[in-house]
């Protein structure tokens, strides 16, 4: 039986959740965790057409997934699964992009569960019911992706000019977050993690749908230099409140 191997990073977004739906810039990023896969092809059965369907079956993670053939092609964001590096999205064109210098996060899992189509549809309800201050919202969203890209692919020339970087990140990263609180996407678990990492002067927006799920939170550079004396698992002790998986990162 033939056996095809892959592997596939993990996948953030840094901006533009939710916000892309309506037009504006999303920027996405693959992630040094990687999934191995081993697919095998059962040359018993007989050969599918148009309509048939990709299943895939993650028995370890008892995870189901199908995609119909004829949907394949049309996969967005997946496309920096295969590339392995960070994008820019809007209004279905992808470009591909170069982070001048890594950055480094810790990825949150709040381990609350969330229904994606749910709060995609609360948002485009939310537009519908305040056309005029959503649009400024999507706005606001779309110009904090292009910030983001620009201050990502500029240099940095010293220590100075890296925490300068830094700074203005975290300033976007909350903005960002703050939009999406108007949004609706929030979630109690998430501002959790926002105001326990906000004790620690760090800065966290959710990744993703929202509604729980993710949080990034900004490592700047200066905190990597006390790493090793920092407990993260203490710094995120916070009581029956919330659970969490802790991931450090770093993606280019």
């Amino acid at each position: 039986m033939a056996q095809v191997r892959a592997r596939a990073p993990g996948k953030i977004i840094l901006s533009g959740e939710h916000a892309v739906v309506h037009g504006s810039t999303a920027i996405a990023a693959a992630i040094d965790l990687h999934t191995h896969v081993s697919f095998r092809l059962d040359p018993s059965l007989p050969p599918g057409d148009e309509e048939s369907a990709v299943d895939l079956e993650l028995k370890d993670m008892a995870l189901k997934f199908s995609w119909p053939s004829s949907k394949l092609r049309e996969l967005s964001f997946n496309f920096i699964l295969n590339t392995g590096s960070m994008i820019q999205f809007k209004s279905g064109e992808l470009i591909q992009i170069k982070s001048s210098a890594p950055l480094r996060m810790i990825i949150t899992n709040t381990k609350v569960g969330r229904n994606t189509k749910v709060l995609v549809a609360g948002v485009s309800g939310r537009s519908s019911r305040h056309l005029v201050a959503m649009s400024s919202v999507f706005t606001a969203v779309d110009c904090i992706s292009k910030e983001l890209l620009t201050i990502l692919e500029s240099p940095a020339a010293d220590d100075i000019s890296v925490t300068a970087r830094e700074e203005k990140i975290e300033e976007l990263m909350e903005m960002n977050q703050g939009l999406l609180q108007c949004m609706g996407v929030s979630h109690s678990s998430i501002e959790t993690v926002l105001q326990t990492t906000l004790k620690y002067k760090l800065t966290s927006k959710l990744t993703g749908a929202g509604g729980g799920g993710c949080v990034l939170t900004l490592l700047p550079t200066c905190i990597l230099l006390i790493l090793p004396i920092i407990s993260f698992s203490s710094l995120f002790v916070i009581g029956n409140l919330i659970s969490c998986l802790l991931f450090i990162v770093k993606f280019t």
